[in-house]
């Protein structure tokens, strides 16, 4: 049988269990993890647990019996480690490979593909949105300019320590219903710099030299639910004010501000089309930082041709149908 329980106790916060016979896992697994494409396993039972919210979740997977597979690109990046057997890790785009050590943290890239294969009782998996470290890499002094991907395995043994020691003090409270929204913003924080701080970003084969326009872009993107001024902006990346202006309209054919509000809708619909029916359109549009409910709803109509309203409700019927 599989269960999802979306938690109703905050605007985002999220319970997840999956309990298995057999085979039968679940489709939403597959979504998650990119196993559309089917695992070759021989499963005796199969139990996975979880919380968290939209940026950092942690969970816990027990299994009797045997995986092999390949993961698609995913939505979120996960660092994983196992309690005990044998696992192996490769980078089907890269042909890298890993053997994964017991106790010792892997990550997997959400834009990268991975084969695997695992012999295994238990998996401990932290999950982190692309915007959540996309915010820890620029606290970093690092913008990223295409797919975020970091290392599979992480070489300093200081960072990975502090690593381990960081999920294990704030774990317990990612899990917590009832933490305060500040306080679950700073844990989720605290995750995500201890994530990029122990694995190295991978290079991006996208050719240097971008300019201030597509620099610009990124960090609206990152910064998009924060309170953000065009001098921000233009600061992040090292110009004027005009110049960034100027920039924008070459080569994007929009000023700055456009491309914020357009990534601040963008990001409202994300949440409210995955909430399961679950999410207040007043609380998502506040957390991307739309004051007038009214408006919101209406460039949100002009830019999706639905109402945030009918999106609930989609999302809504779609988690009963599944």
């Amino acid at each position: 049988m599989t269960v999802q329980a979306p938690g109703t106790e905050g605007p985002t916060f999220r319970r997840f269990r999956v309990v298995a016979v057999s085979e039968d896992r679940g489709v939403e697994l597959d979504t998650i993890y990119g196993t559309a494409d089917g695992i070759d396993s021989a499963l005796d039972t199969f139990r996975y647990l979880g919380a968290g919210d939209t940026e950092v979740s942690v969970r816990r997977a027990e299994v009797e019996g045997t995986r092999a597979g390949t993961m698609r690109p995913r939505d979120e990046h996960i660092v994983f480690w196992v309690g005990d057997g044998s696992a192996t890790i490769e980078d089907v785009d890269t042909g890298d490979a890993l053997a994964v050590q017991p106790g010792v943290p892997v990550l997997l890239s959400a834009s990268r593909r991975y084969a695997f294969t695992a012999d295994v009782r238990t998996v401990t998996m932290v999950h982190l949105s692309d915007r959540v470290l996309r915010r820890a890499l620029v606290r970093r002094g690092h913008v990223p300019t295409g797919p975020v991907v970091l290392a599979l395995e992480s070489t300093d043994d200081s960072a990975r320590r502090t690593l381990r020691d960081v999920i294990r003090a704030h774990g317990g409270p990612v899990m917590d219903a009832a933490l305060a929204d500040s306080a679950r913003q700073a844990v989720n924080t605290a995750i995500a710099d201890a994530v990029v701080e122990a694995f190295p970003v991978v290079p991006s084969p996208t050719p240097t030299g971008r300019g201030s326009a597509d620099r610009a872009a990124e960090w609206i993107r990152t910064h998009a639910d924060q309170p953000v001024t065009l001098r921000d902006i233009a600061d992040a990346v090292g110009i004027s004010e005009r110049g960034l202006q100027n920039a924008m309209h070459r080569r994007f054919g929009e000023s700055p501000m456009a491309r914020l509000r357009a990534e601040r809708l963008d990001g409202a619909h994300r949440e409210l089309e995955t909430s399961g029916g679950d999410l207040l359109v007043a609380d998502v549009a506040r957390r991307w930082q739309w004051a007038h409910l009214g408006r919101f709803a209406a460039a949100y109509a002009e830019r999706f041709g639905e109402h945030p309203s009918d999106t609930v409700q989609r999302s809504r019927w779609d988690d009963v149908l599944r």
